[in-house]
């Protein structure tokens, strides 16, 4: 679970610095004269925000189920109506398989999964489709041959999606994202190795407060 504080304190200090460091990798947005920022004719994609997410994770061998979890974010516009900022997730993964060696029952499993990944969009008035690729962690585990063994996997997550403000304050998105980890070698029995995969298809939905 050491991992798990980890990456939400990862997220947690991408909300603090949000501000500043979308400002350091796009530069910040021109000050209108009313106070804000971008452009005053549309709806204003800048600042945090902060939501929930579910959706359903597949992958090799069966590895099948449903993900929830809680993401934030920050935006900032760069000229009319591009949008660039950054995004962490954690999400709780149902994600689970089996299959059998022999007379033997494989079981294999992913817990949860994290992402910090930059991400750029193209606002129409209140639509955004948008890409993203970043850095990912989860959770790759196996139990076989009365023993069980597990590990921390790090690779890249990488998607698309269209978010949609449904008033000032309230925006949904819906999105797929691919998670790589390549493959995992664990121990299992008595000095048995076995192999498993963790990659994963990810589509989901979300709901996001901004501020």
């Amino acid at each position: 679970m050491s991992h798990v504080r980890f990456a939400l304190l990862a997220i947690a200090g991408l909300v603090a610095a949000g501000p500043s460091l979308a400002a350091d990798m796009f530069g910040s947005p021109p000050a209108q004269s009313y106070g804000g920022y971008g452009s005053s004719s549309g709806p204003n994609w800048n600042g945090l925000y902060l939501g929930g997410q579910v959706g359903h994770g597949w992958g090799p061998n069966g590895l099948d189920g449903t993900q929830v979890g809680v993401y934030a974010g920050v935006n900032t516009m760069i000229g009319s109506n591009v949008v660039a900022g950054v995004e962490g997730d954690l999400n709780v993964s149902g994600q689970t398989a089996q299959r059998v060696v022999g007379p033997n029952l494989y079981k294999y499993n992913s817990g949860w999964n994290a992402s910090i990944r930059p991400r750029v969009g193209v606002a129409f008035d209140r639509f955004m489709p948008y890409a993203t690729a970043g850095v990912a962690f989860a959770d790759d585990s196996l139990k076989a041959l009365g023993t069980s063994s597990a590990k921390t996997k790090i690779g890249y997550a990488a998607g698309a999606g269209l978010e949609a403000q449904v008033t000032d304050r309230i925006s949904v998105k819906g999105e797929y994202v691919h998670l790589g980890f390549g493959r995992t070698t664990h121990t299992v029995g008595v000095g048995v190795p076995a192999t498993s995969s963790i990659n994963s298809n990810v589509l989901r939905g979300g709901v996001a407060y901004r501020f």
